[in-house]
């Protein structure tokens, strides 16, 4: 039975998405993303990280929580934004290891001593990133908010990043949203990647799977950018339905035409 690895002379799968952080290509979008991050923990408050799915949002928020120093930041992340107004004070509570409290108000006087005592008292600030924020409705959106008013809205003791698909950013235009949008500090839309980040995103992942040789040829990478629309998940999955075809085919190259052929079976398979 034919091996991708062997056949194309691999040493890892070239898109897995089991990547070190630290070994993930730097394109502009991504640099940019990981830029304003780094601005924010510095600064403290609100950040609101929007693009659309696998553009990047969540592999951007692990290289940045990679690399801060856990002696001064304690990064806690959940997925979890399908809750209500008290489920999600309760989720934060325990995602900071506190015990529950029986009523709303106790939890959220639990996490606000817990987010400033953190900070002024152990030196490390708390970074809370939700993901999927753009299932959140406008009233765990407005409990969230009022975790950030500390010291009459003067301080700002942590960092919280709200991850999320493009909704999430229209989401912020609705006069209900308004007292949450005026507090975000930072905003970053990820988009796709240009068609020559594309071609270099495709040729760093083969090179740190092993491979220097030129598998996609240029009308291949042309054609990867305008079905993937720039979108690294999307490149990364066409590019290994392609290295499959190619092998099975007993072909060492992908061309434009076995773009077109694979995009054109998935497509009769989705109908």
């Amino acid at each position: 039975m034919k091996d991708l690895l062997a056949w194309f002379g691999f040493k890892h799968y070239p898109f897995d998405k089991e990547i070190k952080t630290a070994d993930v290509v730097d394109t502009l979008i991504f640099t940019e993303a990981l830029a304003r991050l780094d601005y924010m923990k510095r600064r403290g408050g609100i950040m609101l990280l929007t693009g659309d799915p696998g553009v990047g949002k969540t592999t951007v928020t692990r290289r940045f929580a990679d690399t801060l120093n856990e002696n001064l930041f304690n990064v806690v992340y959940t997925p979890l934004s399908t809750l209500n107004r008290t489920d999600i004070l309760r989720h934060i509570n325990a995602l900071l290891g506190l015990q529950n409290r029986f009523t709303k108000s106790g939890n959220y006087q639990q996490i606000q001593k817990e987010l400033l005592d953190s900070k002024e008292h152990r030196g490390r600030t708390v970074v809370l990133i939700i993901d999927e924020a753009h299932l959140l409705k406008p009233g765990p959106l407005e409990e969230i908010r009022l975790l950030t008013n500390f010291k009459m809205d003067s301080f700002d003791p942590f960092l919280l990043i709200l991850s999320g698909q493009s909704d999430l950013k229209r989401m912020m235009n609705f006069a209900v949203m308004e007292p949450l949008n005026q507090r975000i500090r930072m905003r970053y839309h990820m988009t796709g990647l240009s068609e020559q980040d594309t071609a270099n995103y495709i040729t760093e992942r083969l090179k740190w799977a092993g491979c220097t040789a030129p598998i996609f040829k240029e009308d291949a990478l042309s054609a990867i950018r305008e079905y993937s629309y720039g979108f690294p998940r999307l490149i990364g999955n066409i590019c290994e339905e392609a290295l499959t075809y190619a092998m099975f085919c007993d072909q060492k190259t992908v061309d434009a035409d076995m773009i077109l052929r694979i995009k054109t079976t998935d497509d009769m398979n989705k109908n």
